[in-house]
């Protein structure tokens, strides 16, 4: 295994879940077949437990947010990833198409007039619910925005500032999104490691919902052989340096 890349994919009661597990076992595959040596390797296990320290350097978790977050926190000391939400080259009107912002308080309540979505803006899968008008919600950091229609939503698949797929993965797959909005997104986002861009569609056109680093992301059909390895292996070199 030594300087090869192995992916260590999790499973649950002995059976691969995820979409981009098996994607990516694809992909090895065809990588290994397609330079005729074997250039990446994986193994399938339940637990991020591994039985030499070496292999630390050259091993990369595969698996659900808490699996991932476990193996950095047992091998790397790292205990929270702060998620990407909506990135502030990309608060702007013409991207989000509702109010939004960044909110700090202490207390447990904001008066809005109206319901509002409310999402954890220091660590992944924090407190995330939509507040009625006058509830509370824990004090925090916090992104907030008004409640709006979405009638088809998308997740674009982002490499290098360069476009690799766009999938629709809930409503109307009729409504295709407006790729020259999402090119301008990506150019304005200065984030050239691996990432996924939400995309939602209403009246008002095209939107970001938010972005999420590349790990832990479904693919929605998303399989791009060639890059998907790569892109895991970018977002994990990204992680293991937030420190």
């Amino acid at each position: 295994m030594k300087n090869i890349k192995t992916f260590l994919i999790q499973t649950i009661d002995n059976m691969i879940t995820y979409d981009f597990s098996f994607t990516l076992i694809e992909a090895i595959k065809y990588h290994n077949w397609y330079n005729n040596k074997k250039v990446y390797d994986y193994w399938l296990q339940e637990d991020t437990v591994l039985n030499y320290k070496e292999d630390v350097i050259d091993t990369i978790p595969i698996g659900s947010v808490d699996f991932v977050l476990k193996y950095l926190n047992d091998y790397y000391d790292i205990n929270n990833i702060k998620p990407l939400n909506i990135p502030q080259e990309l608060m702007k009107p013409e991207y989000t198409k509702r109010w939004i912002k960044t909110v700090k308080t202490d207390s447990d309540t904001i008066n809005t007039g109206s319901p509002i979505f409310v999402k954890d803006n220091t660590k992944i899968k924090g407190w995330t619910n939509i507040v009625e008008y006058n509830r509370g919600y824990p004090p925090g950091e916090y992104l907030i925005s008004e409640l709006i229609d979405i009638d088809s939503e998308w997740r674009v698949f982002v490499f290098n500032q360069t476009l690799y797929g766009i999938q629709n993965y809930s409503g109307d797959f009729t409504m295709f999104p407006d790729v020259k909005l999402i090119k301008e997104m990506i150019k304005n986002y200065n984030n050239n490691g691996a990432y996924t861009l939400d995309i939602g569609i209403n009246n008002d056109g095209t939107f970001i919902i938010e972005c999420h680093d590349f790990f832990s992301c479904g693919l929605y059909g998303f399989s791009d052989y060639k890059m998907l390895p790569l892109m895991f292996i970018n977002t994990w070199n990204k992680l293991i340096n937030t420190k």
